[in-house]
């Protein structure tokens, strides 16, 4: 018999589809970069506060609770480049949700570094007469009813804005909405509860630092929020891409 000779012909491959990896967005990287550098910083405040208080030094400039300390200025600092991007967003996307946010930390600059709720607080107190309760000095109730009136007519103007802004802008105004509701926590709750319960270690740890975290997670989302989700970063990113092999 003949041998037949078979030519075995191979199958035809055929081509593999090549998924392109997702571009790493430098910018994101960049936002990721700056909130490690602001509690890298808030950590050292704390750490630095602590340890000079339990070593019997007079912390000066690294004290939480001083006037115009380095951590106060911080403080001031990140207040005022939330209200700068926050005006910046607002003017870019066209969406007042992110102005009436930016007046809310506006005020909270110009209280904090001119102490309005302070001064404003001890003139009601002497003017209402009003007498200690629960361990709170009268200072203190009349510093709570002008946070809680300032508090209450910046925030209605978050609200209507609010009401007539699109699905993401009103996720985002609820995130940062969350993010306030800390701050009045530290700076509100703890500090009266510092007050009243001043036997009681560690609170004013408790309250500067975690406003000090706080702010520093506020300043790090309207950092991300302008320039890694903002129509000018997206074609930024877009047109710095290699082309295609």
């Amino acid at each position: 018999m003949e041998s037949v000779n078979r030519r075995i012909i191979p199958k035809a491959q055929t081509p593999k589809m090549q998924t392109k990896e997702p571009m790493p967005n430098p910018l994101q990287a960049g936002s990721n970069r700056l909130l490690f550098l602001l509690l890298i910083t808030d950590f050292i405040f704390v750490v630095m506060h602590v340890v000079l208080n339990r070593l019997g030094f007079d912390p000066f400039l690294f004290s939480l609770q001083a006037d115009l300390g380095l951590s106060e200025i911080f403080q001031y600092v990140k207040e005022f480049w939330i209200f700068i991007l926050l005006i910046v967003v607002a003017i870019g996307q066209r969406k007042c949700i992110y102005g009436s946010w930016a007046c809310l930390f506006l005020y909270l600059l110009l209280d904090d570094s001119l102490q309005i709720h302070e001064k404003l607080g001890e003139s009601l107190a002497e003017h209402l007469g009003l007498e200690p309760f629960l361990g709170l000095r009268p200072q203190d109730l009349g510093e709570l009813a002008v946070s809680m009136s300032f508090g209450g007519v910046l925030l209605s103007f978050v609200l209507a804005a609010h009401l007539f802004s699109d699905p993401g802008s009103k996720q985002i105004s609820r995130h940062i909405f969350l993010l306030v509701l800390c701050i009045a926590f530290f700076g509100v709750v703890v500090d009266m509860l510092h007050i009243a319960l001043p036997f009681v270690p560690g609170l004013t740890v408790l309250e500067d630092g975690g406003e000090m975290v706080v702010m520093s997670l506020i300043l790090w989302y309207v950092f991300d929020l302008e320039w890694t989700r903002s129509p000018s970063a997206v074609t930024m990113v877009e047109t710095n891409r290699l082309p295609d092999a």
